[in-house]
């Protein structure tokens, strides 16, 4: 019997194995060997974490492509920078090679994944290179992954996307350079993400022999996705909502620490109050602060504030959408082994300094680390992972992308 197979369930039955640790799925479900021939299907990993302060927020993802042959990764990390015009400054590293016959080599250029003890332990290393980043962080589980929900997108009668991903808020130590300084990292919080199937940014345009939607599909609007470890839980939510009337998606889990002895659970409901930034008169897509109420299955309502506290990392800068230097983005062969970088300059809530070819989606997409304060109890704080963007418009936004 294979570890963690109990074959007296059914087999319909959505569960992970350690095998799903590994970036070798083939359909959008748990270890199924089932191939699929898109071009925008990919397999891997993403990896986020930042000091209780926000000095530093460091970002970096890696991804198979099997069926373009293609690897890349990359390494983003904003830091606070006095002396830079903006206050902050974005570093990027990018990295694309081959895939084959190296399939077997979980890295890309300096950068290399190592699976310790699947689904709990991994390690990230990068040799120091002419990008002046490296590193080696130990990341362990601080709680079980959580398997999120499996999702497809049927559109024109075909399979548009097709998504599975697990998360897991994790312990990081080991060390990092960035602009010939090294930070020690000693028990910063970290969330990791493994996710697979067919996605809507990698592998290249989508292709113009589809014909058009006759209805474009409705905008998410403001859009979170939010990990935050606290003293003795951690909480998941993410949600779409399109500025008035109901959330139109919501899943959620509160977590706890291995050998803790309590179950995980779903929160029933959400609510949410956010307050944008204003630049001359103008509020746009940049999160201040977000008072956020989740509803506990025995019916108690925590309440929390999450807030960013460090500058903006802007995933282009990873290569995500046009970001690569010949503007075609993730999981598309550009030769056997390519090496990109940049610097640029960035402030706390719009502005941001980059190439001039890069179509840069200043007004909305950009992660932070952020810090998340229990409404009822100040002293009950953490920090994690804080995305939170607008899609589309948004009564309360003056400038949409």
């Amino acid at each position: 019997m294979l570890p963690g197979v109990n074959l007296s369930e059914p087999l319909q039955t959505r569960r992970l194995t350690r095998f799903d640790e590994f970036p070798r799925h083939q359909i959008g479900a748990t270890f199924d060997i089932i191939a699929d021939g898109s071009p925008h299907w990919s397999d891997g990993y993403y990896f986020t974490m930042g000091d209780p302060d926000g000095e530093y927020a460091w970002f970096m993802g890696l991804r198979l492509h099997a069926n373009n042959d293609v690897l890349d990764a990359f390494v983003c990390v904003s830091t606070s920078e006095p002396g830079s015009e903006r206050g902050g400054q974005q570093h990027n590293m990018r990295w694309s090679r081959r895939l084959r016959p190296d399939i077997d080599d979980i890295g890309c250029g300096p950068l290399v994944v190592e699976i310790v003890e699947g689904l709990r332990t991994m390690r990230v290393r990068c040799a120091p290179n002419e990008h002046g980043h490296a590193c080696d962080l130990l990341w362990e589980g601080w709680s079980p992954p959580y398997n999120e929900d499996h999702v497809q997108v049927i559109l024109n009668g075909r399979l548009h996307s097709d998504r599975s991903n697990y998360l897991q808020c994790s312990v990081v130590s080991g060390w990092f350079e960035v602009a010939g300084r090294r930070i020690d990292v000693d028990d910063w919080t970290g969330v990791r993400d493994h996710s697979w199937g067919i996605g809507n940014n990698t592998g290249g345009t989508r292709s113009v022999a589809v014909a058009p939607l006759r209805e474009q599909l409705p905008s998410p609007g403001l859009r979170q996705w939010c990990v935050f470890r606290l003293g003795d839980r951690a909480v998941f939510w993410q949600f779409h909502h399109p500025g008035v009337g109901a959330y139109t998606k919501f899943e959620s889990r509160c977590m706890f620490p291995y050998g803790d002895g309590r179950e995980s659970f779903a929160y029933s409901a959400i609510e949410h109050s956010a307050r944008f930034a204003e630049l001359d008169g103008v509020t746009v897509a940049r999160l201040v602060a977000c008072d956020v109420s989740l509803t506990r299955p025995d019916g108690v309502v925590e309440r929390y504030r999450i807030e960013s506290i460090s500058y903006p990392v802007y995933l282009q800068g990873g290569g995500y959408f046009d970001g690569y230097d010949d503007g075609l983005g993730r999981g598309v062969y550009r030769g056997e082994l390519v090496s990109e970088a940049d610097t640029w300059d960035v402030d706390r809530f719009i502005g941001v300094d980059a190439p001039s070819h890069l179509a840069l989606n200043r007004s909305h997409y950009a992660e932070a680390w952020g810090r998340c304060t229990n409404l009822d109890d100040p002293t009950d704080i953490g920090n994690g992972h804080l995305e939170c963007v607008v899609l589309g418009r948004h009564p309360q936004i003056g400038v949409h992308p």
